[in-house]
């Protein structure tokens, strides 16, 4: 049986890093700006592919040109898939990190091929370098990535990539290769196979990270108001309907504040829909602070907000109510703007919902209103009428 042609086998592991980095490319120009990393892992595979191409040509013309830039190219793949990492991760490398690898890399391949050197010393030197780009990127991935499928498949390449750079490294030392690139030798067709296919993971891995950020953002989208941060009204209720149930259930206790914005019309007529926005913005940030991590807060429309106060007392959510009604600005840029809150309590003597808790906390901000803005109003559980169903509590409390 003949042994493979590793010249063919090489090309077509070109090809195939040519298609990965078309698709990076065309991920990297549809996907929002806030998945990074893609162009630099585009550029690695583009990279890959025309040191391949350098490669292939070996033999045919001078072997300072290909041998040595495919050598530079490949080292530089490596470096860029690297970068693509760290950005992805918002983990940060220094500027000069890219160049100083080309430089060092140009200048051992001019070192090596114009002083003679045999190929056993170039091959040891892309085995030592690949070895440690690919065990930063499995360090980088180790500490900062996460338990999703896509980390792990680039933490499992990165290392069996060094892995495989050490082992050729070393078997390349014991028992010294021929002189040339295409002498197909089992363990350079091991080496070939495991380089090219472990460079494709890579970038596979990338790919299935950018999917994973694009999903997480579309799913935080759905959810979250887009200005503030805060839940959507939907998926107020879908969060606070389980609580209810939960509430419901086990008999603990659970409140509700909504929450308008005072004359905030005003302020959008005075100072313009930009400074209104950064002024609920700012309202949301500090409500965020002063609520304990089981709260959820949703805008319920406009500059109304309700939170949802799981295992809360009446006593707690009133004080809650009353931190952030005196809460104010540290911005001095922003117009200083008043809140009225409507307080309600989960009733466990009869039957009680999300929607009827929501409402009588409703019924408590429109009794806060008519009794002059920047108050604190209770809600009875279990209202009569709209004008007597709110009981009004003294502000400051």
């Amino acid at each position: 049986m003949s042994a493979p042609d590793l010249r063919i086998f090489i090309l077509i592991n070109g090809l195939m890093a040519l298609l990965m980095a078309l698709l990076l490319f065309f991920q990297a120009r549809t996907y929002p700006r806030s998945i990074r990393g893609l162009n630099h892992w585009a550029i690695g595979q583009l990279l890959a592919f025309f040191s391949t191409l350098l490669f292939g040509l070996q033999g045919l013309v001078q072997t300072l040109v290909f041998a040595g830039m495919g050598n530079v190219l490949l080292v530089l793949s490596g470096a860029y898939l690297l970068v693509g990492t760290c950005r992805h991760m918002d983990v940060a490398l220094p500027r000069y990190f890219v160049p100083a690898v080309a430089v060092y890399a140009a200048v051992a391949m001019v070192w090596l091929i114009a002083g003679d050197a045999p190929y056993l010393y170039r091959l040891l030197f892309i085995c030592g370098t690949m070895a440690v780009l690919f065990a930063a990127h499995a360090a980088v991935v180790g500490e900062y990535g996460n338990a999703s499928l896509a980390c792990r498949v680039l933490l499992t390449v990165s290392v069996l990539l060094t892995i495989v750079m050490l082992v050729r490294g070393v078997t390349a030392w014991v028992d010294p290769p021929a002189s040339s690139i295409f002498a197909a030798s089992t363990i350079q067709v091991v080496y070939f196979a495991s380089f090219s296919f472990g460079l494709l993971l890579l970038s596979i891995g990338g790919v299935l990270m950018a999917t994973e950020r694009m999903r997480g953002e579309l799913e935080y989208l759905v959810s979250n108001d887009s200005l503030t941060g805060a839940y959507t009204r939907r998926a107020l209720f879908a969060l606070g309907e389980n609580e209810a149930a939960r509430c419901q259930r086990l008999g603990t206790e659970m409140a509700a504040l909504m929450m308008d914005l005072d004359h905030f019309k005003n302020i959008n007529d005075k100072h313009g829909h930009h400074v209104g926005d950064m002024v609920i913005s700012d309202f949301v940030h500090r409500a965020q602070t002063l609520l304990r991590r089981p709260a959820i807060l949703g805008r319920y429309g406009g500059e109304e907000f309700v939170a949802l106060l799981p295992d809360t007392t009446r006593e707690e959510a009133l004080r809650v109510a009353e931190r952030i009604r005196q809460s104010v600005t540290t911005d001095p840029a922003l117009p200083v703007c008043q809140v009225s809150i409507g307080v309600a309590t989960f009733n466990h003597a009869a039957p009680d919902t999300l929607t009827a808790l929501i409402d009588r906390a409703d019924t408590g901000l429109y009794r806060a209103k008519q009794l002059g803005r920047n108050r604190v109003e209770e809600a009875l559980a279990s209202p009569s009428t709209h004008a007597n169903s709110a009981s009004t509590s003294t502000s400051p409390l």
